[in-house]
Parts: structure tokens; sequence; C-alpha cells
């Protein structure tokens, strides 16, 4: 399952100007949609989104979160093995990583380096990373709302989602 909006949804516009990929559609004031083919499951739409109407692809609900408390990547230059791998610096969408000399003699161009202006934290760094050198703070379970601080409609509707992502498989 992408993630989903549901009904709660006010139509701010606040998650598709986060989305790196554009897979998030609606008018101002009108429930949102994400397509699903486009949807890469970072995040960064469920951290922004006002009154809290993302799923997450479990169907959790994402919290909204202060721009100073969003998830960023954190490079252990002991684990990174620098150039030569590269992997987590091709995978961003955000443009957010690249390689920075740093006081390591063993690697002549560098190791990974996290531009946190740039970072959403959306994971996939960490997810591609075969070496353990990067980690998002906070981490996934973090950044969701818990079951029991949701209202009964709320509830309701992610059931109703829920349902509806288990009947379409």
């Amino acid at each position: 399952m992408a993630y989903k909006i549901i009904e709660t949804c006010i139509g701010c516009t606040a998650c598709t100007k986060r989305c790196p990929t554009n897979a998030i559609t609606g008018e101002r004031n009108m429930m949102h949609v994400i397509d699903s083919t486009l949807c890469i499951d970072c995040g960064a739409c469920g951290l922004v989104c006002p009154p809290e109407a993302i799923l997450d692809t479990d169907g959790i609900v994402c919290r909204s979160l202060k721009k100073n408390e969003w998830p960023k990547a954190v490079v252990i230059e002991d684990k990174c093995i620098g150039s030569g791998c590269e992997l987590c610096i091709n995978i961003c969408p955000f443009d957010a990583l690249s390689l920075q000399h740093s006081d390591r003699i063993d690697d002549f161009f560098g190791v990974s380096t996290v531009d946190e202006k740039k970072c959403t934290g959306c994971r996939l760094c960490e997810d591609v990373c075969g070496w353990d050198s990067i980690h998002i703070f906070p981490l996934r379970d973090e950044i969701l709302k818990p079951w029991e601080l949701l209202t009964e409609h709320e509830k309701e509707l992610v059931i109703q989602a829920r349902k509806a992502e288990a009947a379409s498989r």
C-alpha cells in the first residue's frame, strides 16, 4: 500500500508542495489524492499535513511535525565507504547527499554528507546503504500518530481505508 489521504483532508496543498515526485494532486479546499504509481513512500507529505490526513504504507496516521522536528539523515563517517559506492547519493530524490572531504585519510574523494536544508528524511538512503552508515532520526515509528490519540471519526476512516486496501489486493 502506498501512502493514502483520508477524508479529513482540508485541501491545504501543503502535501503537494512537499512531494518530490508530484504524486499528490487536488484542488485547494478539496480532498487530495496520492497516485500510488508515483509515490515513493518517503513520508514527506505526512510530516506537513496539518489535519494529519495521511496514512503510511501500513495504514497508520502520520503525525504532522514542526520543521525542526522533521526526520533527517545522519551519516556515520567511520562506516561510510565514500567514493566508489555512492548508492545513497544516487538514490536521493532531493539531492541532499554529496561526497565531501573529511578528516579521514583513507578516502581521497570524501564521505557522504547530508545537506540538512534539502533532506526530508525519506529513508531511501538508509534503506539502500549496505554499510549501516546512514540512519534517519527520529525513527519511523516516532513520526506516526498512536491509535489512542485518534478521534473516533479518524479511527473509522483509517479502518475504512485499510479495508479498501485489503479488498483491492
